[in-house]
């Protein structure tokens, strides 16, 4: 993952995701910098490995998206790229921002619906979190398609999808 954005860092950092940053801030810089490295990654690769790699970039940018297929193409390397916030008739989705706290809060929800399926009252008394903070994360979760009511209990919740940094990015 690549981002100078703290929020994404501290999401990353807590579901052990690899993140990348410290490049210039300023036009294309991160661009630039993620091209670096996947140049650098794609020099590294054996001739024999090229056919059982696969590339995946999330984005919208179709500038770094063409670079970043060039690059993949030029090496015999295949490729994804996964527009990470499509749009819908009338514009686009929902962008909203999370506070790191929020962040956590969602994570620390997230996390403890993992390990079991738990009552709301449960859930809340497990992660310790004031009702309206706990409230606004488990909303975002359900929002996001992460959590749902289970269809033998609905007053019970479970994960139904796993919680990756760029669904909140």
């Amino acid at each position: 993952m690549f981002s100078n954005n703290e929020q994404i860092k501290t999401l990353c950092h807590d579901l052990m995701f690899i993140m990348m940053s410290g490049y210039p801030i300023g036009k294309n810089q991160a661009d630039f910098y993620l091209i670096a490295h996947l140049s650098k990654a794609i020099s590294q690769v054996q001739y024999d490995e090229k056919k059982k790699l696969t590339f995946i970039l999330y984005s919208n940018d179709n500038s770094l998206c063409q670079a970043f297929e060039f690059q993949c193409q030029h090496a015999s390397i295949s490729c994804e790229i996964i527009n990470t916030k499509p749009t819908i008739q009338g514009g686009n989705m929902n962008n909203q921002e999370y506070t790191t706290a929020e962040l956590n809060n969602i994570t620390c929800l997230y996390k403890a619906l993992k390990s079991k399926n738990m009552l709301i009252t449960e859930l809340f008394n497990t992660t310790k979190l004031a009702q309206n903070e706990a409230t606004k994360a488990l909303n975002a979760l359900v929002k996001k398609g992460l959590i749902a009511r289970t269809s033998s209990n609905k007053k019970v919740w479970e994960v139904v999808a796993e919680l990756k940094p760029e669904i909140f990015a």
